[in-house]
């Protein structure tokens, strides 16, 4: 992933961080919700009873502030998705794949279209940083997927037609309309998709542990 853009300062205030720290969630918050283009700074800076100049020693523009919004952005959903290892209920592939749709799906529901079109159009470098982190989510589930896809299917159109499911029963419209859950509807998605695409291998062995050899794996 590319490293971050965003310049370090040394500010002699104790409360910086935690200025700072306040500045971006509600800037988040807004963003993720009604699109960057919603955002004015001036009326940021209002909202959260400062200066506009106070804003600016902080974030020195709105476009670090979106690149600060999406580095951590990534680095969160890679950082819930490093936790399924260390998990030991989900050891067959599709467990694990179920826990990798539900977190990504969740992460992508926290943009509105408007912020993802907003990015795409007006912030070239953090939309690179965007795409790399999708890609790489969409690496992590290719590489549970792909040694239990069956033999017979294309690999690449098999897992491309996951991610067009998963966009569409992740919207929580989807699963208003359904009358259940949107973890409920991603998990019904993905065992329907499962078991068109993956061996019985796949769906049912078992992971095993560092602990255990490959005689102890269930079935």
């Amino acid at each position: 992933m590319a490293t971050t853009m965003t310049r370090k300062r040394q500010n002699s205030d104790p409360n910086a961080a935690q200025v700072r720290e306040r500045i971006l969630q509600a800037f988040s918050e807004k963003a993720k919700r009604s699109g960057l283009r919603s955002v004015v700074m001036a009326e940021l800076a209002s909202e959260l009873r400062m200066s506009a100049t106070t804003l600016y020693n902080h974030f020195s523009s709105k476009e670090e502030l979106v690149l600060v919004l999406v580095e951590r952005w990534v680095m969160e959903v890679a950082a819930a998705e490093a936790l399924t290892s260390e998990r030991p209920e989900l050891r067959t592939p599709l467990d694990r794949v179920r826990h990798w749709a539900e977190i990504w799906s969740a992460s992508m529901s926290e943009l509105s279209v408007a912020f993802i079109q907003d990015l795409q159009r007006e912030y070239p470098v953090a939309w690179d940083i965007f795409q790399e982190g999708v890609e790489e989510r969409k690496r992590v589930g290719s590489e549970i997927l792909r040694p239990v896809l069956k033999p017979e299917l294309n690999a690449d159109v098999a897992l491309e037609i996951l991610n067009l499911i998963l966009a569409r029963v992740a919207d929580p419209k989807f699963a208003d309309r359904a009358g259940t859950s949107r973890s409920d509807a991603i998990q019904t998605a993905v065992s329907v998709w499962a078991s068109g695409a993956l061996t019985q291998a796949g769906q049912l062995r078992a992971i095993p542990s560092a602990n255990e050899g490959p005689d102890d794996r269930s079935v």
